[in-house]
């Protein structure tokens, strides 16, 4: 609820100390090195020399203690990458723009990695950075100030105000020949009127395409022993997806009198595809991971379907003939693209729009502005290439699995003046209200996407003759006997589609109000008090105060320092997201659903699940400014941030464990009508689950210099971050299967290991730009410290057989695959380039390349199949490298600016 009144334009072309921040202050008068809290601000001129389109990209590459992952795998989370800041998810920041709450993304994170699982924040790419103006990181607490979400730290977006044309045309790709990535962007802007009035618009259109890093998967080699050649060489791509976006961005200010009225608004939509794990169409055999017997077969993706029914059991279950016709989508006519096995393709439309308007002046000496925002993002699911299986010879092979939907509504009242109360200066005080309706939606998908078939559960029994397997229409067989249970995975295959039991609809309402104060004690001396209370009419109230201090010891060294406290309240998404997705939960060798469940469906509340509470924060920082003169500025800054009760996914339960009754959770559920235990391999769902404590601290170092030989400006950043979960949930109760939950941690040894040690404790980034006449050059490199990621490894055929690799028992085994499973990846380090020539003061090119030096991802060496050198899926990298998978990338950029 910042007011923005400073000038975008003045302060970006301003020397950077002498920027004014608008964010976490909503004082008009403080410069970067004045604020008593930590604040990066960053100029569009930042932004032109980035190798990446996309704007959280673009942040990740400026702010050391912004990081993101790729989640190669993870269905959604794979387009929608969600960042951290200072070791916290991303519904812990807050998105502004032009001062104003950005809307949640539709998406619940349920693959994020350990530390976004279940989160819900903004979507930074759907923002033009082509549209940015100006970008301030607050790096300290600000719930008080703004309230939910503004945990880890507030992201503020200023738009473009400044007028004339411009487009941008760019082009790259990957050094290995893939990952092709088009831009092309065009910016209008014109004044309106005499007094300061503008109108300006961006648009961009991104074209992405797909790049491959993987290696073989365990089946393909035998598979193509069989005559059997899956579509791709590998069986699937992994790497990054592919993605074509369009966005709009428009930005005006009319004066009026005393009065300005404003307007602002985004328009994004992208088109993103991504390869499933193929689907192997036999059972075969490979080399398996060394000394892991039972990981040397690949098993058949789905089974056949039993055609012929022979009549009803004595509880009116169907009966099926083992012997009698079938149907195989791997062997039959109307399949053909099936036969060499399949990868269900995966994509997703993401629609997002925000509009803003309001007015802002003075009235007596009173500063207001009154705005109102609606925003709504709309996440839709399709998949090709893939199947419902339980409906055997009738299954669609394109699907439609449903949509989320994000809807807020904002209206805001802020207001400040001055009071001269007799201090070194005039008291500055702000107040303001803000009404909020936040409501999300699951919406219904095709169907078959979600259908339970005919096929899904069927009961096989058996006829003979004469000892013989016969069907069991041959005249004289005797009667059908029992043989097993069959179970096909209902629902498209790969990512279950939103059938009734998902679907929902719900909000809350927000109603706050806050006071900010901030006071020159004495000459050096500046004291800072805000104050907020929020009201959820489905949690409660809450109220979260922050003091802030900073004092100027001399002209060159000033200190610094906040506490305040903080919430998260658990966002809609959170509470009411249910999905059923298939993997390799507990290493199964063959894909099995796992399914996050609402905390108060029947499976939630069949595993004990509770209803969700806010998350609460008390953070603290402090450091130093240090102006020593010579072009040099210096910032230290300690932070320590702990968050009780956090919300996030819980660990995997295994509902197929068998009890002392002989029954597994699933067959339990199974037994009570409850579909989606069906072909179940894991369960997960929200809960308040964990506390952490987050520390660390941050330096940067900046220098202009004029010389002789141009003009350089040099910054290093460098951000040093450990979290710690200090406390864990732990369940105990009696399930209603009779099996006993027994100190289950919903956080497991995996996701604490991951939460602590899976991003780099250190981070730098050294860059410099030059500029001299028509030519200018950026360099940087970005130094990634180690990190350690923890897994389960694959267990199956451990024993106490004894093996060619030495495991003669479990005992052995564990010694060398513990759980969980922990290895150490080194630091590494990515060079970048640009160099730029502008000629008739209207036109620019430039060549670049990021990772300049072709520098990969360390290798990961756990659960490795001898014979390919890669894991069950063909990836040979972890997940978690933040120097990511692609390595070098080329490109050039031609602007022409009117």
């Amino acid at each position: 609820m910042a007011q923005q009144e400073a000038s975008e334009s003045d302060a970006a072309t301003s020397p950077s100390e002498q920027a004014i921040v608008v964010t976490g202050t909503r004082r008009t008068d403080r410069t970067v090195l004045e604020s008593s809290a930590p604040v990066d601000v960053f100029s569009a001129d930042d932004f032109k020399a980035q190798p990446a389109p996309q704007l959280q990209t673009i942040l990740q590459t400026l702010v050391p203690s912004f990081n993101q992952q790729r989640n190669l795998l993870g269905d959604a989370s794979a387009f929608i990458r969600p960042p951290t800041l200072r070791g916290l998810p991303s519904d812990q920041i807050l998105v502004l723009l032009n001062g104003k709450r950005v809307h949640r993304s539709a998406l619940v994170q349920l693959q994020g990695g350990a530390l976004n699982a279940g989160a819900q924040g903004a979507d930074l790419s759907q923002i033009s950075s082509a549209a940015v103006g100006r970008v301030e990181v607050l790096r300290d607490g600000a719930a008080a100030q703004y309230g939910s979400d503004a945990i880890a730290g507030v992201i503020n977006i200023g738009l473009r105000r400044d007028t004339g044309y411009e487009v941008t045309a760019r082009y790259g790709q990957s050094y290995a020949g893939d990952g092709e990535d088009t831009q092309l962007t065009a910016f209008y802007g014109a004044e309106l009127g005499e007094n300061g009035g503008f109108f300006n618009t961006t648009f961009e259109f991104i074209d992405q395409n797909v790049f491959d890093r993987s290696v073989e998967r365990p089946a393909i080699a035998p598979l193509a022993a069989l005559g059997i050649t899956p579509d791709r060489p590998t069986g699937n791509r992994l790497g990054g997806p592919e993605n074509r976006a369009y966005r709009a961005t428009i930005n005006t200010e009319i004066p009026a009198g005393d009065t300005i009225f404003y307007a602002f608004a985004n328009y994004g939509y992208q088109r993103q595809g991504n390869d499933f794990n193929y689907r192997s169409p036999r059972t075969v055999t490979h080399l398996p991971i060394p000394g892991r017997p039972g990981t040397n077969s690949t098993g058949r993706a789905v089974p056949i379907n039993y055609l012929t029914q022979i009549g009803f059991d004595a509880q009116g279950r169907p009966q099926w003939d083992l012997n009698g016709a079938t149907f195989d989508i791997f062997n039959d006519s109307r399949f053909p693209d099936q036969a060499n096995g399949f990868i269900p393709f995966f994509e997703q439309t993401n629609e997002d729009i925000g509009i803003v308007g309001g007015f802002k002046g003075d009235m007596s000496g009173v500063n207001y502005d009154f705005s109102l925002m609606y925003g709504v993002n709309q996440v839709r699911y399709f998949m090709s290439d893939t199947i419902n299986a339980s409906l055997g010879p009738n299954t669609p092979t394109e699907f439609y699995m449903g949509k989320f939907v994000q809807r807020e509504f904002n209206f805001n009242g802020d207001f400040n003046t001055e009071a001269e109360i007799g201090l070194a200066e005039p008291l500055f005080i702000a107040w303001g209200v803000e009404v909020r309706r936040e409501a999300f939606e699951v919406g219904l998908g095709d169907t078959p996407s979600w259908q339970i078939g005919p096929y899904a559960s069927q009961r096989l029994f058996q006829c003979t003759l004469n000892a013989a397997p016969v069907p069991c229409s041959t005249p004289g067989a005797s009667a059908p006997t029992f043989v097993r249970t069959q179970v096909a995975l209902p629902g498209s295959n790969g990512f279950q589609g939103f059938g009734p039991a998902s679907v929902i609809e719900g909000g809350r309402n927000n109603y706050s109000g806050y006071i900010d104060l901030d006071a020159t004690l004495i000459e050096g001396l500046d004291v800072g008090v805000a104050a907020r209370y929020d009201y959820f009419d489905d949690f409660g109230d809450t109220f979260n105060g922050k003091l802030s201090v900073r004092y100027e010891i001399t002209d060159a060294i000033a200190l610094r320092g906040t506490a305040s406290t903080g919430f998260r309240a658990p966002t809609p998404g959170q509470q009411f997201t249910q999905n059923l997705t298939t993997g390799f939960p507990f290493g199964s060798t063959v894909p099995l659903g796992t399914l996050v469940a609402r905390p108060d469906s029947e499976i939630g509340q069949f595993y004990l699940a509770e209803s969700l509470t806010p998350e609460k924060s008390v953070s603290f920082s402090g450091g130093v400014v240090i102006q020593p003169g010579g072009g040099f500025n210096v910032t230290i800054d300690y932070y320590n941030i702990e968050v009780t009760d956090r919300i996030g996914l819980s660990g995997q339960i295994n509902p197929n464990i068998v009890n002392a009754n002989g029954q597994t959770d699933a067959q339990f559920l199974l037994a009570q009508g409850v579909a989606e235990a069906a072909e179940l391999g894991a369960v997960r769902y929200f809960t308040n689950a964990f506390d952490t404590r987050t520390q660390g601290f941050d330096v940067i170092i900046s220098h202009e210099a004029d010389t002789g030989i141009g003009r350089f400006n040099t910054n290093l950043a460098v951000n040093y971050n450990t979290t710690e979960v200090t406390d864990r949930k732990v369940i105990n109760g009696t399930l209603a299967s009779g099996r006993v939950l027994s100190n289950f941690q919903p956080v497991d040894d995996v996701r604490v290991g991951n939460i602590e040690e899976s991003v780099p404790r250190w981070r730098a980034v050294l860059s410099t730009s030059w500029r001299e006449d028509i030519f200018d050059a950026t360099a940087r490199v970005s130094y990634f410290g180690s990190f350690t990621s923890f897994f389960d490894p694959i267990t199956s055929g451990i024993g106490p057989t004894p093996t060619a690799g030495g495991i003669n028992t479990l005992a052995d085994a564990q010694a060398l695959y513990p759980v969980p499973f922990a290895k150490k990846f080194d630091a590494q380090a990515s060079f970048d380039i640009e160099v730029g020539l502008t000629f008739f003061e209207k036109y620019r090119i430039a060549v670049g390349a990021q990772n300049l030096f072709d520098t990969l991802a360390e290798r990961e060496t756990r659960n490795i199949f001898a014979g390919t050198g890669g894991a069950a899926n063909g990836s040979i990298y972890n997940d978690n490298s933040p120097i990511g998978w692609m390595g070098g990338f080329w490109y050039a950029r031609v602007t022409a600016s009117f």
